[in-house]
C-alpha cells in the first residue's frame, strides 16, 4: 500500500504492481537469454558420454600397447556427445591413462582409438570402418539398428523411450578386448 506521502515500497505495493513492474523489468533481460539447446539431445549425449566412461572402465584391452599413453576416446559426428565428453571426462583417467577426448574428420581413416563412437550422421562410413578396423584393438560404438551384427562392440538402442546399450562379447573378441561380467549384466542385449 501506498503511505501518507504518496510513495509506496516494494512491501507495500500490491502483488500485481510488484510483479508487473518486475516483468517489464526483467523482460529484455530474459529475452537476451541463449536459446535452450534441444532437451532431447542434451540428454541422449549426456547418459551416451556416461556409457562410454562406464564401458571404458569395465573393458580391459589385451593389446600391450593400448596399455600406456593416453586413453583415445575419438569421436565420428555426434556433436553434443563430444561436448559432454570433454566437459565431464576428459580430465579422468582410465586406470592410469589420462582420457584424451577426440572429434575426428569424416573418414574411415582411424588412428589409434581405445573407443570408437561413430554418430547417425555417418553411417556411411561403417563398412569402411569396420574393415579397416578389423582385429584391431578398438572398441567400436555406434547408434543404429543391427550393429552388432554388422560388427560394432556395443551400440545404443532406445527402450521404450529410455537409452541403453547392447553388447556383442564375440566383437569385443576380435578386437582383442575383455569384458567385464558388470557390463555383460547391465546390458539390454547382449550377444555371446
Amino acid at each position: 500500500m501506498w503511505d501518507a506521502t504518496g510513495k509506496g515500497s516494494p512491501r507495500t505495493m500490491p502483488t500485481r504492481v510488484w510483479r508487473a513492474l518486475m516483468l517489464l523489468l526483467m523482460g529484455p533481460v530474459l529475452a537476451a537469454a541463449p536459446p535452450q539447446l534441444d532437451v532431447e539431445k542434451d540428454t541422449t549425449a549426456i547418459v551416451q558420454a556416461s556409457y562410454i566412461y562406464n564401458i571404458a572402465k569395465l573393458v580391459e584391452w589385451k593389446d600391450p600397447g593400448m596399455s600406456s599413453g593416453t586413453f583415445v576416446i575419438g569421436v565420428i559426428g555426434g556433436a553434443n556427445l563430444y561436448q559432454e565428453l570433454i566437459k565431464k571426462y576428459s580430465t579422468k583417467a582410465i586406470g592410469k591413462q589420462p582420457i584424451e577426448v577426440r572429434k575426428l574428420p569424416r573418414s574411415p581413416n582411424i588412428d589409434r582409438c581405445h573407443i570408437l563412437f561413430v554418430g547417425q550422421s555417418d553411417l556411411a562410413l561403417m563398412p569402411e570402418i569396420y574393415r579397416n578396423l578389423a582385429n584391431k584393438p578398438t572398441l567400436i560404438v555406434t547408434e543404429y539398428a543391427d550393429a552388432l551384427e554388422d560388427g560394432a562392440v556395443a551400440n545404443f538402442v532406445k527402450v521404450a523411450s529410455t537409452l541403453k546399450y547392447e553388447l556383442s562379447v564375440t566383437n569385443a573378441r576380435k578386437h582383442k578386448l575383455e569384458v567385464a561380467l558388470t557390463l555383460k549384466q547391465l546390458a539390454h542385449r547382449v550377444v555371446e
